[in-house]
Formats: C-alpha cells, sequence, structure tokens
C-alpha cells in the first residue's frame, strides 16, 4: 500500500480495495481498518416478505417514490376539495374552486345584464363577434378535425334517443 508520514500522520496515496462485499474479513484486515478508524460492517434487516393483516406482501410495495406521494397527496386534496364543495363548507382547498366558481356567476351575470368590468367586456366581445372564436382556432387542423367531430355527435345523440332522456336532464 503507497502511503507517506506528513504531520505525524500517515497518508495512503491511492485507493486500496482491502475486502469485498460478502466475503470475511481477516484479523490483519480487520486491525489495519480498526486502526484507520474505518467500520466496514453494517447491520440491517434485508426484508423477503410483510405480514400485513393476514396478507402476505412482497418488499417491493414499500419503494414508493416521491412522485407517488405527491400524487396520492393531490388525489386527496381533490377529494377534500370536492367534499367541501358539495357540502359547501369553505376550506382551504375548495376555496380557489369558489371563487372560480363565483367569478363564473358574476360572468354569466354580466352577459346579460349591463354590468362592465375588464373580463366581462372581453366575455361581451366574444359573444358580440364569434368569429373571434375562428382566429384562435388553428386554420390547417380544422378541415381535418370536422368531419371526425360530426361522426361521434350524431353517435352521441342516437344513443341519447334510445335511452330516453337528454344529456343534461
Amino acid at each position: 500500500i503507497p502511503t507517506k508520514i506528513s504531520r505525524a500522520n500517515i497518508e495512503i496515496l491511492a485507493d486500496v480495495e482491502l475486502i469485498k462485499a460478502g466475503s470475511k474479513v481477516g484479523a490483519s484486515e480487520a486491525t489495519l481498518l480498526n486502526m484507520l478508524g474505518i467500520s466496514p460492517f453494517t447491520y440491517g434487516l434485508v426484508l423477503e416478505k410483510i405480514y400485513d393483516d393476514g396478507s402476505m406482501l412482497d418488499p417491493e410495495i414499500l419503494d414508493i417514490t416521491p412522485e407517488q406521494l405527491r400524487s396520492s397527496f393531490m388525489k386527496g386534496v381533490a377529494r377534500v376539495a370536492g367534499l367541501s364543495l358539495a357540502m359547501k363548507y369553505p376550506t382551504m382547498c375548495s376555496v380557489p374552486h369558489s371563487l372560480i366558481n363565483g367569478f363564473k356567476n358574476l360572468l354569466a351575470l354580466a352577459a346579460v345584464t349591463d354590468i362592465e368590468f375588464e373580463e366581462a367586456n372581453k366575455l361581451k366581445e366574444y359573444l358580440a363577434d364569434p368569429s373571434k372564436f375562428a382566429v384562435a382556432a388553428p386554420v390547417a387542423a380544422a378541415p381535418a378535425a370536422a368531419a371526425p367531430a360530426k361522426k361521434v355527435e350524431s353517435e352521441s345523440e342516437e344513443e341519447d334517443d334510445d335511452m330516453g332522456f337528454g344529456l343534461f336532464d
């Protein structure tokens, strides 16, 4: 092992592999590692199966990524917001939705009355001149997308007629 002494310390000049994972540590290796203050041992459990409430599970079930945690949390937040909105009980999750719904109601009210504010004026412009919607749509994709859309609409109308009620009944 290439070494040098500097300031009363022994320095190892190059990386040296004394032992490999899974092999037994001999007395001389243990003595050298002890003198260097290195403990090559780790202790822990290796899970082979998980027993939970009568079920045997694989340990891979514990490999949860941060994205999975975030996704589960956001699903819970959405459920709380939905429940809060249905009960008309304000919570931190439902307040943004309540504000947006209130704003939609304001726009609907402004659309049929003389009430004016900046966003309502934009809405009234679109309602007065529907050709502004056509400008926002891509021109090249419009003819190709128009044919399948008509086919889907006719199918959904037939289904509604067969069931005896409309979509918004």
